[in-house]
C-alpha cells in the first residue's frame, strides 16, 4: 500500500511539474518591436476579415494570444492602434507603387493591384475612418516622401510634375472612392461586375491618352 501511495504521489507531483513547465513554455518573450509587429499583423488580418468592427483591442489581443494590457501598453487605445496600422499599410502600399514605377511595370498592372489592395484588405475604409474621425489625414513625413517619389517617377514618364500630381490625385480619389462605395455606385449607374473589374485598365488607358 505504501509503495502504491508513493507511486500515486510521485505521479501527482510529476503532473504538477509538467503542468508548470507547460505554462512556462507557452510564455513567449518578445521585444517591443516584435510585439508591435505581431499586434499589427493580427490587426491587419482582422481588418481584412471583419472590417473596422474587428479592429478593436479586445479582439486583436485575443486573436494574437497576448494580454489586453500588452496591447494598451504598446498603442494606448483602439484609435491609436488603428492609426499605426493605417500608417504601416499606407507606407507598404506606396512603397509597392514606387517600386513598380521604377521597374516600369505596365500602368494597368499597377492600378489593378492598387485598386485591389485598397478594396480587399480594408485599407480604403480605414482611410475613410481616419478622415471622418479627425477631419484630416496626416500620414507623416515618410508617407509624404513616398508620395513625392510616386510623383517624381510619374513625372519622368508623363509630361511633367504638374501632370504627375494630377494623375496621382485622380488615381487616389478613384481608388479610395471605389474601396468605400464602389458597390453602391456600380448598382446606381447599372455597371456590371465585369465592367467594374475592367475599370483600372480603362483608367490606365485613359490617363495614357491624356
Amino acid at each position: 500500500m505504501v509503495a502504491i501511495n508513493n507511486d500515486v504521489n510521485n505521479n501527482v507531483i510529476n503532473m504538477n511539474v509538467d503542468s508548470a513547465d507547460t505554462k512556462k513554455a507557452k510564455r513567449i518573450r518578445r521585444t517591443p518591436e516584435e510585439a508591435k509587429s505581431l499586434i499589427l499583423k493580427v490587426a491587419a488580418d482582422r481588418l481584412a476579415e471583419f472590417g473596422l468592427e474587428g479592429l478593436n483591442i479586445s479582439g486583436v489581443s485575443k486573436a494574437a494570444g497576448i494580454s489586453h494590457a500588452t496591447v494598451i501598453h504598446h498603442f494606448g487605445s483602439t484609435a491609436a492602434m488603428r492609426e499605426a496600422l493605417l500608417h504601416q499599410m499606407t507606407r507598404d502600399l506606396l512603397s509597392d507603387v514606387v517600386e513598380a514605377l521604377n521597374h516600369q511595370e505596365p500602368p494597368e498592372q499597377i492600378l489593378r493591384r492598387l485598386f485591389s489592395t485598397l478594396s480587399q484588405d480594408g485599407h480604403g475604409k480605414l482611410l475613410a475612418w481616419r478622415a471622418v474621425e479627425h477631419q484630416e489625414i496626416n500620414e507623416g513625413a515618410e508617407s509624404g516622401h513616398l508620395f513625392q517619389s510616386v510623383i517624381a517617377a510619374l513625372a519622368d514618364q508623363a509630361s511633367g510634375v504638374d501632370d504627375a500630381r494630377q494623375i496621382v490625385y485622380l488615381v487616389a480619389l478613384a481608388a479610395l472612392g471605389q474601396s468605400i462605395s464602389g458597390d453602391i455606385v456600380q448598382s446606381l449607374i447599372g455597371m456590371t461586375a465585369d465592367e467594374t473589374d475592367r475599370f483600372p485598365a480603362w483608367l490606365a488607358k485613359t490617363i495614357g491618352d491624356i
